[in-house]
């Protein structure tokens, strides 16, 4: 009988290529995870740079009048003190179409030639689009000492039945259009000349002032 025909163990060698193990699953997701976060926030960042652009170069410009107006216990002292009470209705008016403004803060003052007489603080408040927005206030002067110049002057307007007034207006203001919110910047306008009759205080009659906005 022929001896048993023993054939050595095949031996295999592995190439590195094919000893390669493939990246555990979950590792691939948070790489594909990673690079679509990434292009989100390219992409927000984009959208937030054309916005603001846009924001500084696109908005109309606010519009401010004052509709009413009238004057109470208007006095003036022999030492040129003034005691007055200025009431004002101021309309506000956001001629965007998609944009929101948000008033953050906001004084309003009254002056006679470029003397501040008195003035009041308007709590923020919103605008959405294509709003008017109708502001009351009622600006007390007490004791308020004048220039020489300035007493005389009013003076002589009181004696005509008719004093002239500038109505100043500062806020600070953003602008948002759906999650994007813009800066605070400052608003201001100057509203002249305020025609206020010495002899009535009622608001009837009141020829509306239109004001000059700068933003």
């Amino acid at each position: 009988m022929a001896p048993p025909n023993h054939q050595p163990p095949r031996t295999q060698t592995l190439t590195q290529s094919q000893t390669q193990i493939p990246p555990p699953l979950h590792k691939r997701i948070n790489v594909v995870g990673c690079i679509i976060i990434a292009l989100l926030i390219s992409a927000l960042l984009v959208a937030l740079a054309f916005f603001i652009t846009w924001l500084t170069l696109k908005p109309k410009r606010l519009v401010y009048t004052v509709e009413a107006a009238s004057l109470q216990d208007f006095s003036l002292t022999n030492s040129d003190h003034l005691n007055a009470k200025f009431d004002y209705v101021i309309v506000s008016r956001n001629p965007e179409k998609h944009v929101t403004v948000r008033y953050h803060s906001m004084r309003v003052s009254t002056a006679h030639h470029n003397q501040s007489v008195a003035h009041q603080e308007i709590s923020p408040f919103r605008q959405p689009p294509k709003n008017e927005t109708r502001i009351e206030t009622l600006l007390v002067s007490k004791s308020v000492a004048l220039s020489k110049y300035n007493a005389k002057d009013l003076r002589a307007e009181k004696s005509k039945g008719v004093i002239e007034m500038d109505v100043h207006i500062t806020a600070r203001v953003s602008y948002k259009v759906g999650i994007f919110r813009s800066r605070r910047r400052t608003l201001k306008a100057v509203c002249s000349p305020v025609m206020l009759n010495v002899t009535s205080n009622s608001l009837d009659g009141f020829e509306r002032t239109d004001c000059v906005t700068r933003l």
